[in-house]
């Protein structure tokens, strides 16, 4: 089981789970997996990885040999003056080479000379070659590898969504069990006034007490009451924020009343969090390093594109006849070739786009440091801060047990007379002020550990 389950089940309490079913108990573990498989966010983080795929299944097209076909007549008072037709495949490679081959038919009285074929057609095979700009690094080339990293940074951008919506759920299921625990004190405090009441009402039956004693546990009881409604509300707040990220098939689920959260939190200490100096792997650093090698594959092309173009073609011509087609029918003076000479004078335009590139590379790399000094930062804030809430609640336990020892003895001195019901509600109240102290710590400390989770990549379950 994945660090994150672990940790918060022992936190919330699993000392009962083999009852949960019974008690209609929403576990950690269930909610999580419920967010993880069917929430509509982990649904769209998905998408992002499809769209990476489309974009380097469109990269690769630029690879796709294509036809080109084409057909040109004219004819004019019964004449044909021309009838061109021309076939031609190219088939592009990762290099600056296109192999190519073609097919003429033409013919007709005032056909261009230079276009001129026999009755059945010449064939043609040869390549097309940038030799200069392009050979080797290629706008073809460049997208392939740009769609390639594309990829990565779409795997980054999708774990870092479903990182922050696993952290947004496991903060509010946190938060309910919180709530929750505070109402269930709340209520045990609410019926112990009760009791309270009950027992000062007898004694005021048998002249032990006054109508004042009376008068005074019911407003202890009506203040402890007017206490647990306010708390209730917020719990359905806290319940209400936990819906929204239970969702099957694509409708949103509500939780029947009677559903709680696992209780019973008990504190164990976490495992030492430790501050890994290679940060590379971290979602938002791995996603800015994919960038910035894009960023860089554009700045190869545009240093490639401070060349000058030089192409060539060469396409040995094969004749034919109604008999034969073939080798035999080559001869090495038949041929189209050309070459062609592209050579801007100042290159202003493609030195301006290098150094544009150029210095996009430098300022996200930039970005990256400062982000890594960020991250290294707050894992040791993180570090720290966990280390002073273990102390925090450390205390708080034993201020606790401290209270309820003091609140037994009241009670025994309240029992023979020796006490007031007022000395019994103080020592009630530090002892519940503890005890949400405590609760309102040990929430901190779990979303202080799911802050280190979610900066560590970590918080999603594995199992």
């Amino acid at each position: 089981m994945n660090k994150i389950i672990y940790i918060l089940l022992m936190l919330i309490g699993i000392k009962n789970y083999a009852q949960t079913k019974a008690q209609e108990i929403l576990t950690y573990q269930e909610f999580i997996f419920n967010v993880i498989s069917e929430h509509p966010l982990a649904k769209s983080a998905e998408l992002k990885e499809k769209v990476a795929k489309a974009k380097l299944l469109a990269a690769k097209g630029g690879l796709d040999p294509y036809l080109t076909s084409s057909i040109n007549q004219k004819n004019f008072e019964n004449k044909e003056y021309y009838n061109i037709f021309e076939n031609k495949i190219t088939i592009p490679t990762s290099l600056g080479i296109a192999i190519t081959g073609s097919f003429n038919n033409n013919s007709g009285e005032y056909l261009n000379p230079e276009a001129y074929t026999n009755n059945t057609g010449i064939w043609s095979a040869g390549i097309e070659l940038d030799l200069l700009q392009g050979l080797i690094t290629n706008t073809r080339k460049i997208a392939l590898d740009q769609a390639k990293v594309y990829q990565r940074i779409a795997k980054n951008k999708q774990l870092q969504l479903v990182n922050k919506l696993v952290y947004d759920a496991s903060k509010a299921y946190a938060e309910w069990q919180q709530f929750n625990s505070i109402c269930n004190i709340l209520q045990s405090n609410v019926e112990l006034s009760e009791r309270y009441l009950t027992n000062i009402k007898n004694a005021l039956t048998n002249g032990e007490k006054t109508a004042i004693d009376t008068l005074e546990a019911n407003v202890y009881l009506q203040n402890n009451r007017i206490n647990l409604l306010k708390y209730e509300q917020k719990l359905v707040e806290k319940r209400l924020k936990v819906e929204n990220y239970l969702w099957y098939e694509n409708i949103p689920v509500a939780m029947q009343s009677h559903v709680q959260p696992e209780t019973n939190i008990n504190y164990y200490k976490f495992e030492e969090i430790t501050v890994d100096e290679n940060l590379d792997d971290i979602p938002m650093i791995a996603e800015k390093r994919a960038k910035m090698e894009s960023l860089r594959l554009k700045q190869k092309l545009n240093r490639e594109k401070l060349k000058p173009k030089l192409k060539l073609k060469y396409n040995p011509i094969i004749k034919t006849t109604d008999n034969t087609f073939g080798l035999s029918n080559y001869l090495s003076e038949n041929q189209v070739w050309g070459a062609k000479l592209t050579f801007p004078i100042f290159f202003r335009s493609e030195r301006g786009k290098y150094r544009e590139s150029k210095y996009a590379v430098e300022e996200i790399n930039y970005d990256i440091a400062v982000k890594k000094k960020e991250i290294e930062n707050k894992m040791i804030a993180n570090e720290q801060n966990q280390e002073a809430l273990t102390q925090q609640i450390k205390l708080l336990q034993m201020n606790i047990d401290g209270y309820e020892k003091l609140l037994v003895a009241e009670t025994k001195k309240f029992e023979y007379g020796e006490s007031s019901l007022f000395l019994i509600n103080k020592r009630q109240e530090n002892l519940i002020a503890s005890e949400l102290k405590l609760l309102s710590s040990q929430n901190m400390l779990i979303i202080n550990y799911l802050n280190y989770l979610l900066m560590t990549n970590t918080i999603v379950p594995t199992e």
